[in-house]
């Protein structure tokens, strides 16, 4: 029991397909607990020919991997991982079951143009598309969102280098960044203060090392947008692309999960079916 409510554990999570093998053609498996009815959404979209009536969170990626090893002889079963920084850190290990996100985690592909834009809607029913092109350009949004998690993004990719047991930054944009100036500037001592921290564990691993040197191994993969994009962790993304749809009235106040959810239906999908394609031809 945790506060009051039941714990799902780890072997109730792997062994809770056996429930549902009448009723799922294939079943899905995904590392996070919180992230099951996002998923579903999403698979359901991409799988229109597919019977499923449920997914499996398997809680965490180490779960997935065994679990997945555990059924590599039945392609029945199909299991999908964020990539995180595993393709940075060259740390991805390959399972023939197993199909790996092309961008850090499954909130990164609903940061698209047609989704947000369906948002929008929401609250404007009767705005086109080039009359909300006029009142938010969102490519300089995620111009922004470049310039302002880039550094935070390789402070993180160091945190699991290293294994400094960090958490990972808690972001809040109207907090943390003045995105009126130009070029957005960091507001307040959170975060440099979360760099301080960071650079000190850094240190108490190797005395030579700073900080800014480690950024810079990684900032490679942040140069071009798309890749920084692809690269920053999709929650990050949202969060900042609320904050600018929400100060620029374009959208009501609404929780990250609630518009994250929102979007997992309204996004077209078309930059996951890569995963798709390699799904129906690991089954055939």
């Amino acid at each position: 029991m945790v506060d009051g409510f039941p714990e799902l554990t780890d072997s109730f999570l792997a062994g809770q397909d056996v429930f549902y093998v009448q009723f799922n053609d294939v079943s899905f498996y995904v590392e996070d607990t919180e992230q099951e009815h996002l998923y579903f959404n999403i698979l359901k979209r991409l799988f229109v020919n597919v019977q499923f009536d449920k997914i499996f969170p398997l809680n965490g990626k180490n779960n997935l991997k065994n679990h997945a090893r555990d059924n590599s002889q039945d392609n029945t079963k199909v299991y999908i991982a964020d990539s995180d920084f595993e393709d940075i850190l060259g740390t991805k290990e390959e399972l023939e079951n197993v199909f790996y996100l092309n961008k850090y985690s499954i909130e990164n592909f609903l940061v698209e143009k047609e989704g947000i834009f369906e948002i929008i809607r929401e609250k404007k029913p009767k705005l086109k598309n080039d009359e909300i092109e006029d009142l938010i350009d969102l490519n300089s949004n995620l111009k922004q969102c470049k310039l302002i998690l880039s550094d935070l993004t390789c402070t993180f990719i160091v945190i699991q280098k290293y294994e400094l047991g960090k958490e990972y930054f808690g972001l809040s944009p109207a907090r943390d960044f003045n995105l009126e100036s130009t070029p957005p500037a960091v507001r307040n001592n959170f975060l440099p203060n979360y760099f301080n921290e960071v650079e000190q564990l850094l240190q108490e691993k190797d005395g030579r090392y700073t900080l800014k040197s480690k950024q810079r191994e990684f900032k490679s993969h942040f140069k071009l947008l798309t890749n920084a994009l692809k690269n920053i962790p999709g929650k990050y993304l949202i969060n900042v692309i609320k904050h600018q749809l929400e100060k620029a009235g374009l959208i009501n106040q609404i929780s990250i999960e609630s518009l994250t959810y929102k979007l997992s239906k309204e996004c077209n999908l078309d930059s996951l079916h890569y995963l798709r394609s390699e799904i129906h031809a690991y089954r055939q």
